[in-house]
């Protein structure tokens, strides 16, 4: 299967949204939520932003393999690790932009370019790379500049400190359990009927 039959939807072939992706999304959600929590407790500095924060690469896979389905549980289960962390509701509610939009950026760049999850080619893997490292730019600043700083949660001497800490934390764990993830598991996602080519089915 080349990268063009990944996403193409054949002749007589049926996908529709059905119960294994709202189950799918449940188990997205339970996952991010227990590795978001792990990562929320190693190298932490605060209201849910970290150093190292593996659970990025629930959000950057899940969109990619599972579409509208894989970006709502990015959106939501960094609430949960955040709660378990001692982060207040509001805050992680205020994070929602950004954590949709880190699993939404290689969510269309992968359908839009036509890229292959297995990473197959250098294309592949710049399609990839940029991807994530865009979505990771703007959680960047939405969440220390916008959400932790408007809320008067920062002093602007650590703002700085907060963004490279919310990009570094999610680019360095994005990339590394990212690959692992899309090279060991695209090639099974992929065949299955759950995978989204579009972004419902």
């Amino acid at each position: 299967m080349d990268r063009e039959e990944i996403w193409e939807v054949e002749a007589g072939e049926e996908r529709r949204p059905g119960i294994i992706h709202i189950v799918i999304t449940a188990l997205l959600i339970g996952i991010g939520a227990v590795v978001g929590a792990f990562g929320s407790f190693t190298l932490p500095l605060g209201f849910g932003v970290n150093f190292f924060w593996p659970a990025i690469a629930v959000q950057n896979i899940g969109g990619i393999w599972y579409g509208a389905w894989g970006i709502i549980a990015a959106a939501l289960f960094p609430i949960i690790s955040n709660g378990i962390a001692g982060t207040p509701v509001y805050v992680s509610l205020a994070y929602i932009p950004a954590n949709a939009f880190q699993s939404f950026a290689p969510a269309w760049a992968f359908r839009r370019f036509k890229a292959d999850p297995r990473l197959k080619s250098g294309r592949d893997w710049l399609i990839f790379l940029v991807s994530i490292t865009i979505g990771n730019i703007f959680g960047a600043f939405w969440g220390p500049l916008v959400v932790l700083k408007g809320f008067g949660l920062l002093t602007a001497e650590s703002v700085p400190l907060f963004i490279w800490g919310w990009f570094a934390g999610n680019e360095i764990a994005g990339i590394v359990f990212g690959v692992i993830l899309l090279k060991a598991l695209s090639g099974v996602v992929i065949n299955t009927t759950s995978f989204v080519k579009k972004w419902w089915a």
